[in-house]
């Protein structure tokens, strides 16, 4: 059953430069900030279909490529050309850590997070002590954030994001969080999800994430999709890239 279809989807994106130049004129732009902006392509006329209960690995030596990907098959970017179909929830892990207040307590930003994932108050309510004790936040919970130690955040996002109720989870670097024990909790986790049926769609600098928890791998090179493939394949194929000069 196809739960997200890509379809000749194109995207470009904005760059900012610095000035160049070693002329007075242009070190005083430097200087005051100035900077060049111009925008690039970042994905080109790419298709492929996400099936329900895949999990994909999103390869490519291109950051930017993947992070894009994740949004796009989320929602929370949109292509310039082709369209992207969501036949079910999808939930955006992607930098939710950074959406929390430090002025707010744990409570507070649990219901800002859950809230902009799609949680209703009352749902937030009954599932705030699963996530505040998955997450190991019961002496924070009416403390504020930036009187927490530094791993909170982000055990606190995975912990929100992982109680919505979804049918597909979009990643971004984020699969598994925090120290080793939380880490393992977080591996327990996510293969129950997998094993129920749940879609994952993983960008990840970790190829051992990939080979750990992927069945399906996207090698994507200068913005398009090169192959289709299983996950030793695909990182094998970015493995060669890196190792080809340039302009070959």
């Amino acid at each position: 059953m196809n739960i997200i279809d890509f379809v000749n989807v194109s995207l470009t994106m904005p760059r900012t430069k610095r000035r160049k130049g070693s002329g007075r004129k242009q070190r005083l732009r430097r200087f005051a900030g100035e900077t060049s902006r111009s925008m690039v392509p970042v994905i080109e006329d790419v298709s492929f279909t996400v099936n329900k209960g895949d999990s994909v690995a999103i390869v490519s030596g291109k950051p930017i490529l993947r992070t894009a990907l994740v949004r796009l098959a989320a929602g929370t970017l949109i292509p310039d050309t082709g369209t992207v179909t969501r036949l079910a929830s999808v939930v955006p892990m992607i930098s939710i850590a950074r959406a929390m207040g430090p002025t707010f307590t744990v409570r507070q930003n649990a219901y800002l997070v859950g809230g902009l994932l799609g949680m209703k108050p009352g749902e937030l309510a009954e599932k705030l002590p699963g996530i505040i004790e998955f997450a190991d936040l019961g002496n924070y919970l009416d403390r504020h954030l930036n009187g927490a130690p530094s791993s909170t955040r982000q055990r606190l996002a995975w912990s929100i994001a992982m109680a919505v109720d979804a049918d597909v989870y979009a990643i971004d670097q984020t699969l598994v969080v925090g120290e080793l024990e939380f880490r393992q909790k977080c591996w327990s986790a996510v293969d129950k999800l997998r094993e129920n049926g749940a879609t994952f769609l993983i960008s990840s600098d970790g190829a051992k994430q990939y080979r750990r928890f992927c069945d399906r791998g996207l090698y994507f090179e200068q913005g398009a999709l090169i192959a289709d493939t299983t996950v030793p394949e695909a990182l094998a194929l970015a493995r060669k890239a890196r190792r080809e000069p340039r302009g070959e």
